[in-house]
């Protein structure tokens, strides 16, 4: 049965640097993406940017408001989710970011993504979001496609120009 708990960072730490490579993976500029995983995973962890991800996602749970969650079924990790809330005081608007939003691969393609894009807003909305955004790279299109599906529209467009 899936159920949400509360992250515990020092606890789930293995699980939430794979979660968070992976997705940082997928969501890579193609320019990036010329390296398989397993090499763009040596690389980043030798890195600071894993110290940096599980700080941030510690000190964002500071605010009662911040959603860090995994997704578990009967002690199988099934997917995980990290929202953060902003406040725009000059505009009396509160916006919930997802950071972070995954389905292990065995459960991808059986609803899950989209439950936990439903659970997301539903708490969102409950703790005063008016806005939920959220990001992804322009490869990722099973990323697209299930943000469509949840309602998401664009509303930021980047650009890259490789150069070297």
């Amino acid at each position: 049965m899936l159920r949400y708990r509360a992250i515990d960072v020092k606890k789930d730490k293995g699980e939430l640097l794979e979660f968070h490579c992976r997705i940082n993976y997928e969501s890579e500029t193609p320019y990036a993406r010329t390296i398989s995983y397993e090499q763009y995973r040596e690389k980043w962890l030798t890195t600071p940017q894993p110290h940096d991800y599980l700080s941030h996602l510690a000190e964002s749970m500071r605010d009662e408001r911040t959603m860090a969650e995994m997704l578990d079924d009967d002690g199988s990790i099934a997917g995980y989710l990290w929202v953060t809330f902003t406040d725009v005081l000059d505009y009396n608007i509160t916006i919930a970011e997802i950071m972070d939003i995954a389905v292990v691969s065995d459960y991808q393609q059986r609803g899950v993504g989209l439950e936990m894009f439903n659970h997301i807003e539903e708490v969102a909305r409950a703790k005063g979001a008016a806005l939920l955004r959220s990001d992804t790279g322009i490869a990722n299109v099973a990323s697209h496609r299930l943000h469509e599906k949840a309602g998401f529209k664009p509303y930021r467009i980047h650009y890259e120009k490789i150069i070297g």
